[in-house]
């Protein structure tokens, strides 16, 4: 850039009126010409955008657009909240800035305790584009003491109509775990909280709650929301083959389970790897007290890729004994079915168990329509002395799916396609 010196020459000329006039005449002044001398900057012409420091890349870190993906990291001041009433939780950021988190719920005599966190200065946030494409992950530690695999807690969203979706703790959503003296990620997929079932606005989002039972301490060092497009769900794919839908077989722990239905039955079979003779001496509503299989099953598909909480009147609960008395219940209507059952043992070790049972005592149509049902199927072990050990093919790390179908994995029928 350059300077130049200039000389302009400013020339009022003739009679200027000036802004004062009477009802007689104008008045006029004349005016000399005068010289001005100053100094003009010769400017190099750039070419820049409007918006040239407005980031056109995009390059800031989002999902989808979406850019509020600190919950909580250091120091929330307003943002984040807590329930210490009665001395039943402290939190305490430290040095190091992370938070140190104590609880004791029956200690204290809370009937609640937890935390939450209005991230970005409680702004309404929209996570819809990233329900199944997100996550969201604490990055936890236990302090002192024995690695665990789970914590007791359970998380929710709310919305700014104060309705809440939530979900609970599971191993499964420890992606690096056991937690322990070193930071571990607990990763919570946002399309596993019941945001249909509570009618929780994922578009308009306050805040993130953490609620805490029992007791316990943790550093708790972040919660992000981060990418995540893992399969949060064990899937059971059926084909259509001669008159008869059919699932692969799906690994049960040791155990192998398939199901196989046409018009008028439901079949399951299973291959048992166990090694001692079955043992159940419970009958009815007792008979998961012994060996046993169970199975969970929703009637109608999902319209949902997030699962539900609550059980419908439609779901079905199903027990089979492995014991020398053939019997299956419906444990949620207390009714004993009729089934026909095969079991024997097999030569090289384990049993093989086929059982049928009728759509028609069950109650129920068979799964025709194309979609996704929820389903869960579990192996009691046990002995004379009642059930040892429950394994489950999607939950293996968390009970409770007799209550609730978030627990459940699916069932696939796509159209019929013979192979």
């Amino acid at each position: 850039m350059s300077l130049r010196s200039c000389v302009f020459v400013l020339l009022l000329l003739g009679s200027m009126p000036l802004l004062a006039q009477t009802s007689d005449s104008m008045r006029t002044i004349d005016l000399q010409p005068v010289e001005v001398e100053g100094k003009r900057s010769w400017l190099k012409a750039v070419p820049i955008s409007m918006y040239e420091y407005s980031n056109p890349d995009n390059d800031y870190e989002q999902i989808a657009g979406f850019a509020s993906l600190v919950i909580l990291e250091g120091a929330s001041g307003d943002e984040l909240w807590s329930d210490s009433k009665k001395g039943c939780m402290s939190l305490r950021l430290q040095q190091d800035t992370a938070y140190r988190v104590r609880w004791d719920k029956p200690g204290g005599g809370c009937t609640w305790v937890g935390m939450g966190v209005g991230w970005d200065q409680w702004s309404g946030k929209n996570l819809a584009p990233l329900l199944d494409s997100a996550a969201i992950e604490l990055r936890v530690r236990i302090p002192e003491g024995r690695a665990v695999q789970t914590l007791p807690l359970a998380f929710g969203l709310e919305d700014y109509s104060n309705r809440q979706a939530w979900m609970g703790m599971s191993a499964k959503w420890v992606v690096d775990g056991p937690i322990g003296q070193q930071y571990a990620n607990i990763r919570l997929p946002l399309q596993q909280f019941n945001w249909d079932e509570q009618r929780a606005d994922p578009s308009n989002v306050k805040q993130f709650i953490i609620q805490f039972e029992a007791s316990g301490e943790v550093d708790l060092r972040h919660i992000k929301i981060v990418r995540h497009q893992a399969a949060s769900r064990n899937q059971a794919v059926a084909l259509y083959a001669n008159s008869l839908w059919s699932t692969p077989w799906q690994a049960v722990g040791a155990d192998s389970v398939r199901l196989r239905w046409d018009e008028k039955h439901l079949y399951v079979q299973a291959m048992l790897a166990d090694t001692q003779a079955l043992v159940n001496t419970r009958t009815g509503a007792d008979l998961w007290q012994g060996d046993a299989l169970e199975l969970a099953f929703a009637a109608q598909p999902e319209l949902s890729s997030r699962p539900r909480a609550r059980m419908l009147f439609s779901d079905i609960h199903l027990g089979i004994s492995l014991g020398e008395k053939a019997e299956a219940m419906e444990f949620r209507t207390q009714t004993n079915l009729p089934l026909q059952r095969e079991l024997k043992a097999l030569p090289d070790g384990g049993y093989w168990l086929e059982v049928a049972i009728k759509w028609s005592d069950l109650g129920r149509d068979p799964w025709a329509l194309t979609g996704r049902y929820l389903l869960e199927i579990a192996r009691d072990q046990g002995n004379a002395s009642g059930r040892q050990a429950q394994i489950r093919w999607n939950s293996p790390e968390s009970e409770g799916f007799h209550t609730s179908p978030s627990y459940w994995g699916e069932l696939v029928v796509p159209g019929k396609i013979n192979n």
